[in-house]
């Protein structure tokens, strides 16, 4: 579940671009680590790499999500230093990968220390229907 809320030290944030949404870790409002092209690549994965960015270029005119976490999701979650320090520890890591390792991988890793996507799993599971 997501929430349209200020966010604070520690949260995965998503940002929707229309087609996709664009999945970050918040430290401040100067400081939001996530998995991109930097600018002017934008549409050239192989460039994409951990960076760190402001939430205003972070969010490029859209309205920020806070993930809101189930019960079961907190007590697995790590602390929001330790969130932070992960992202941070990865800053400049490529190896960007749209089916295994994109942004909200990254995301996932960060907070739970596990690597999965929510969006990937449903559009595989969108083209495994058109199958059956």
């Amino acid at each position: 579940m997501w929430e349209f809320k200020n966010p604070v030290r520690g949260d995965q944030i998503r940002v929707n671009r229309g087609l996709y949404y664009h999945h970050g870790i918040y430290a401040s409002e100067d400081k939001v680590y996530h998995f991109a092209a930097p600018s002017g690549s934008e549409i050239s994965p192989e460039n994409a790499r951990v960076i760190c960015t402001s939430l205003n270029d972070f969010l490029k005119g859209g309205n920020v999500e806070v993930r809101d976490y189930t019960e079961e999701e907190l007590a697995r979650k790590r602390k929001p230093d330790e969130i932070v320090a992960y992202a941070e520890s990865h800053l400049g890591e490529a190896g960007y990968d749209l089916v295994n390792n994109n942004c909200e991988h990254f995301s996932n890793r960060c907070a739970f220390g596990v690597s999965d996507s929510t969006q990937v799993k449903e559009v595989l599971s969108m083209i495994a229907g058109l199958f059956r």
